[in-house]
């Protein structure tokens, strides 16, 4: 996962503005409080509403110590660090959106296999997703499924060069097909 896209989670969860999260190239001073879903903002309000007037750079961390600014000082010193607890409730509860999300899409594709009496095996879903990340969407998918409709995932394939896996499960037969 890329810098920009944990902080596009990171906004999502905390109800923040695109341009607002500490670690973006854009981002300004936040004038609320530190809270659970969102622990990276200022203690000192009145310095977030002053400050320098244009949006504050974030410090690079290839930058050299020496050559870190007061204004680079200024605007980092009063940001809060969640604990490690609060920071993965913060990534579960993203992972719990996604999850989310990702199982109602695999509702509506069954339920698009339903209406038009689909039986034996069929694909519900192709799985495009990061190595890193692949379990948790195929453990998301195997507990929507109990055993009889054989949920399972088959073999890593290339299409369109992206790293896939499919998705299956096993219908019963339709009714037209018993004699």
């Amino acid at each position: 996962m890329d810098l920009n896209s944990l902080e596009n989670k990171l906004n999502t969860m905390g109800g923040l503005r695109e341009s607002s999260t500490p670690f973006s190239p854009s981002s300004q001073p936040l004038n609320s409080v530190a809270t659970a879903s969102n622990p990276f903002v200022e203690r000192a309000a009145g310095r977030a509403a002053g400050g320098s007037g244009g949006a504050v750079q974030p410090v690079s961390v290839t930058k050299k110590i020496n050559q870190i600014t007061d204004e680079d000082v200024n605007s980092y010193s009063d940001k809060a660090i969640p604990n490690w607890k609060e920071l993965q409730s913060i990534y579960e509860g993203q992972w719990n959106k996604e999850k989310e999300k990702f199982q109602t899409h695999l509702k509506a594709n069954f339920a698009a296999l339903v209406e038009r009496f689909a039986s034996g095996k069929q694909e519900l879903f192709q799985l495009v997703a990061p190595e890193r990340r692949e379990k948790l969407y195929v453990e998301a998918f195997l507990e929507l499924f109990e055993s009889g409709y054989a949920p399972h995932v088959g073999d890593v394939e290339r299409i369109a060069n992206k790293r896939v896996r499919k998705l299956y499960i096993t219908l019963p037969n339709n009714y037209s097909s018993i004699y």
